[in-house]
């Protein structure tokens, strides 16, 4: 039994640190995500606001003008590339740009060119967006401010799509894409962080978990020392309190037996008893010398007193008498009297 239970606490413990564990390890992807979320709320501010400032550094018409590639002259196009790419430079954006829509499909109307951009092709105004992410398409259509991760052919973004109406009331989009790339190695340094301060609590619970386990263990050890005493100690109660019973049985057999045989000696000394009252009540007689007078026949009780014969007897036994003549005295009392 005690077994059982010392395997009870060692499962219960195992239990706990698991718990512990598991609570930890949440707690650690908690605190990443929290920290990604704000991260990404704080980038979806920026982006916006960037976006809704693309207008300012356009031509108020621009996006009026911005009908076809023969439109816009290479200059004006020059003008706004520079002003795009500064302000993305300052704002640490990848790309910022315009998309108008023509026939169904999308183009850049006005753009930020790198260098290496600008050495590949001319012109950048106008070039069709192939790869435009449905949300945008979407953000156009509903007008509904979109954000999304993607990736295309310029790398893995995080954008935002805010669909504009020029002076003239013609739609288009301002966006801005952030590099997430530095995002997702940000993510993953923050995630290690959480699992590195996770580990750290960890440690630190271990001392107090295996003080705790020691004093569990001595503890435990105690209570089976105890129990073993315990067990002993009843066993021997149980022995003598055997022991016991069996000699209070015994006494008590021998108090039967002194009851039944003082009920007999009570049952023989009533009956003795009975006899000698039986006996006294029907016996009465007089003993021992009696001083009578010769002469009028009076008896000497005990005190001294002289009592006729008749009254001494009857004080002194249950006789009672009856008087009569016996024939000599009515002979001689009574000599006229015939009494043949």
């Amino acid at each position: 039994m005690p077994e059982k239970k010392h395997l009870k606490y060692v499962i219960y413990g195992i239990l706990s640190l698991s718990v512990f564990m598991a609570g930890v390890i949440a707690y650690a992807w908690w605190s990443n995500h929290e920290r990604m979320s704000a991260m990404r709320h704080e980038i979806d501010k920026r982006m916006l606001v960037v976006a809704k400032s693309l207008k300012y550094m356009l031509a108020p018409d621009f996006h009026d003008r911005a009908v076809d590639e023969r439109s816009i002259g290479f200059d004006e196009e020059l003008r706004n590339r520079r002003a795009l790419s500064d302000f993305a430079l300052q704002t640490e954006f990848k790309w910022i740009y315009t998309l108008v829509e023509k026939d169904g499909r999308f183009y850049f109307s006005a753009p930020t060119v790198s260098e290496e951009e600008a050495r590949q092709r001319r012109s950048w105004y106008f070039l069709p967006y192939e790869d435009i992410p449905p949300e945008f398409v979407e953000a156009y259509r509903t007008g509904r401010t979109v954000f999304v991760e993607y990736t295309d052919q310029w790398g893995h973004f995080r954008s935002v799509a805010v669909r504009e109406r020029s002076p003239g009331g013609r739609p288009y989009l301002s966006c801005a894409d952030f590099e997430v790339t530095h995002f997702k190695a940000l993510q993953r340094r923050n995630l290690l962080e959480s699992i590195l301060t996770a580990a750290f609590f960890l440690l630190c619970s271990l001392p107090p978990t295996l003080v705790a386990w020691r004093y569990f263990r001595t503890s435990t050890l105690d209570l089976r020392n105890m129990n073993e005493e315990l067990a002993a100690h009843r066993n021997h109660l149980e022995e003598l309190v055997n022991i016991r019973t069996q000699d209070l049985k015994n006494a008590n057999e021998r108090l039967r037996e002194e009851l039944v045989q003082r009920e007999n000696v009570e049952k023989a000394l009533n009956g003795e008893k009975l006899k000698l009252e039986g006996a006294l009540s029907q016996i009465k007689t007089l003993s021992g010398l009696l001083p009578i007078c010769s002469s009028c026949k009076k008896i000497r009780d005990d005190r001294g007193y002289w009592n006729q014969i008749e009254r001494y007897i009857q004080d002194h036994s249950e006789a009672e008498f009856s008087h009569s003549i016996c024939p000599e005295c009515l002979k001689r009392l009574y000599p006229d009297l015939d009494i043949s």
